[in-house]
């Protein structure tokens, strides 16, 4: 899901990029002031490539694991150890699992091994359910043993189901694919449904499937779930395919608690004059697997920062005007308690949450650190940034002083990252560093393990952070243009006119919204533009003095100004919920147009039903809809548009989610007449999905005169 996500947005949104290159320590810099190029070259490489290889001889360290807390520890007792002002350490609830191993092997045939791990949020053959009561999937007189024949299922549609032979216990074989089953919960609630004992996962989507990944997910499953490699499903089906069947036996051993404990930790170097005023780097310490680049080349950069600042500062070689946070949060893979849909970012949701007061309300700039020292980045293709749209110059300015070539970046942040949570959820500016190209086939794998890192990758994260966070913190007014956000909404609005016309006056009023906004927008840069020529020409303490007080009512605007904008503006939704951000009304908007084109080619006699058929297959819940069974659909579809805690409730950014899969089955097969899925199509089209956007594009055009306030109060 993640690279083909990528792959679209590189090619739709990327930005041009320095021509020069730099490596590491190599001297080399382009407009940097000497003040920066002072403390870049006090980065300690060698002792973030040290913490890194510390941090990933820890193993895998799941939400709420006592291997977790063990990390977070180790990184409490670095940041005690430092010059820093506040070392904070939050306890929050999360669901655990316990993974005790699992073995695979195929009694068929030898007893042959099949490397093997359950997925998490999965039961394996037995252990302690939720409730802390003893489960058993297994087929011996323990319960503890599950032998059963492999079924090959294909990609576990239904489609596939009902073509294959009567599980009756078996083990279904299940090729993942993202881009078809959204997530693999769904085909294994289909084989649950078509009496599989359990099911068994090969590959990611196509282009990623490592030949001997074995992938690891928090996937929602009432059956075991498996997850093999490519290479060991290749071997099963070729014996399959020679002797006829093939026997497996699976032990296994996972326990669940819902009341665990998973904890974020943080230091603070204080602001010698905007004390209120903060600049977040942040990464998360929890894995699966290793997680040497996802994510303990994070926490490596996020200490080498934390201890440059701090002896820095001590030396008296460097102040920060604005409050400097280190932060290492815990749970962004997985463990979302009362098993809410939106399980992962969950450390950053608390730690946001419980800062909404202080670090939040003065937040200039969060610098979230996820996946940046994979070694593969050099076999082509560029390393990328993920933005909030305000820090578009920001940025560029960044890549070109630095020098390095093949580093661009888009908008705007996506819920896969921590950065999600201090942007859509605290309506403040993220800068997610970085991803790079050729890591997919790796990702949650155990092959993401230090071995395949880069010291001259860790390198150059260590170089734009240390920059960005100067840069941020020292400027005299905050370095944030939303022209380019007001400019991304307004194009998916006039994009919405043309998909929705029959609210055009409505779209027009939140036009008229957004344009007030951005003409604000464009006052305030000027009046940013002139309170720095002032503050150079000043020759005196008091003159600057004067210019910092102007300056600090401005920045206190755009701060307040951005908390109503970001989180009204952005929604979330698409394939399998909130994967993708898109404004808030669009997808209300994009399924409203594929359905009334459904309604359009039934009507008449030559209504054709074919046509109705495709263009149901674009509202957002039949991208996976269309390849599971009703029951299925019913019940996934339930849990995503009932969710509730982290994201479901905040600002209502969670967007609906449509049913029309019983017309779509109904006219597939026939047993819909044409009339009866005219009258379903027109009621959903005009009770749901019409009144959806509609307060949609009431709330934008509310929120966005909202924004103005601020604005208009400081330059009035």
């Amino acid at each position: 899901m993640i690279g083909i996500m990528l792959a679209i947005l590189f090619v739709a949104t990327a930005m041009p990029a320095s021509s020069d290159v730099r490596s590491a320590n190599s001297g080399v810099s382009f407009g940097l002031s000497p003040a920066e190029t002072e403390l870049l070259g006090m980065i300690d490489y060698e002792n973030a490539w040290e913490q890194l290889q510390y941090l990933s001889s820890l193993g895998e360290k799941t939400a709420g694991s006592e291997e977790e807390k063990r990390a977070q520890r180790y990184v409490l007792g670095e940041l005690e150890n430092m010059s820093l002002d506040e070392v904070l350490e939050e306890t929050f609830r999360v669901a655990n699992w316990k993974h005790y191993g699992t073995t695979v092997k195929m009694t068929s045939h030898g007893d042959e091994d099949i490397p093997a791990t359950t997925y998490g949020d999965c039961p394996s053959v037995w252990g302690l359910d939720e409730f802390g009561m003893e489960y058993y999937h297994g087929t011996d007189e323990t319960g503890k043993v599950l032998t059963a024949e492999i079924v090959d299922v294909g990609y576990g549609t239904a489609a596939d189901f009902e073509a294959a032979d009567p599980l009756d216990g078996a083990i279904a074989l299940v090729h993942r694919d993202d881009n078809t089953q959204g997530w693999p919960n769904v085909p294994v609630l289909e084989a649950a449904l078509n009496g599989a004992s359990a099911a068994m996962f090969y590959g990611y989507f196509t282009g990623a499937d490592h030949p001997e990944a074995i992938k690891q997910d928090s996937v929602f499953s009432p059956i075991p779930a498996i997850s093999i490699s490519p290479n060991s499903a290749a071997r099963i089906q070729e014996l399959i395919a020679v002797d006829g069947a093939v026997t497996v036996e699976i032990e296994g051993r996972v326990d669940f608690d819902p009341n665990a404990e998973s904890v974020n930790v943080a230091g603070i170097l204080r602001g010698t004059t905007h004390p209120d005023e903060y600049i977040v780097i942040s990464g998360h310490i929890d894995t699966w697997w290793n997680g040497s680049n996802d994510d303990c080349s994070s926490i490596a950069v996020m200490l080498e920062m934390a201890r440059l600042f701090s002896e820095a500062k001590e030396a008296g070689i460097y102040e920060n005007k604005r409050s400097l946070v280190f932060c290492s949060v815990g749970a962004e893979e997985t463990g979302g308690p009362d098993g809410t849909w939106f399980n992962w970012l969950v450390g950053s949701y608390e730690f946001v949450s419980a800062h909404q007061n202080d670090i939040m309300n003065g937040l200039v700039m969060e610098l979230n650190l996820d996946g940046g020292s994979f070694s593969k980045v050099g076999e082509g293709g560029k390393v990328w940034f993920e933005i909030s749209w305000e820090v578009s110059s920001f940025v560029r300015n960044a890549i070109v002083d630095l020098g390095y070539m093949d580093v661009g970046y888009y908008v705007p942040t996506w819920t896969w990252t921590d950065a999600w949570s201090f942007a859509a959820k605290g309506g403040g500016t993220a800068i997610q560093m970085v991803w790079g190209p050729g890591f997919d086939p790796y990702y949650h794998t155990q092959f993401d393990t230090i071995e395949l890192q880069s010291e001259d990758m860790l390198a150059m994260v260590a170089d734009f952070t240390t920059l960005m966070a100067v840069r941020a913190e020292s400027s005299i007014v905050v370095p944030l243009d939303f022209i380019p956000a007001c400019d991304w909404a307004e194009g998916h609005l006039t994009t919405e006119a043309h998909l929705v016309p029959i609210r055009a006056a409505e779209i027009d009023g939140a036009l008229e919204a957004l344009s007030a906004l951005r003409t604000l927008v464009l006052e305030v840069n000027e009046y940013a533009a002139e309170l720095e020529a002032m503050y150079a020409a000043a020759t005196n303490d008091a003159e600057r003095a004067a210019v910092v007080e102007l300056a600090d009512e401005l920045n206190r605007a755009i701060i307040d100004m951005r908390r109503i904008f970001t989180p009204y503006t952005l929604g979330e939704g698409g394939m399998m919920a909130s994967w993708e951000p898109m404004l808030r009304s669009h997808q209300h908007a994009t399924d409203f147009e594929a359905v009334n084109t459904a309604i359009q080619t039934l009507v008449g006699k030559g209504g054709q039903v074919g046509g109705a058929i495709k263009a149901l297959e674009r509202v957002r819940s039949m991208e996976w809809g269309m390849y599971c069974s009703a029951e299925v659909f019913d019940e996934v579809l339930a849990q995503m548009v009932d969710c509730y805690l982290y994201w479901g409730d905040d600002f209502d950014q969670a967007q609906d989610y449509v049913d029309v899969q019983d017309v779509y089955l109904g006219l597939l097969d026939g047993s819909m007449p044409r009339d009866d899925a005219f009258a379903r199509l027109t009621d959903i089209r005009d009770n749901e999905l019409e009144l959806w956007f509609l307060a949609d594009i009431e709330t934008l055009r509310r929120e966005w005169t909202n924004a103005a306030v601020p604005l208009e109060a400081v330059l009035s």
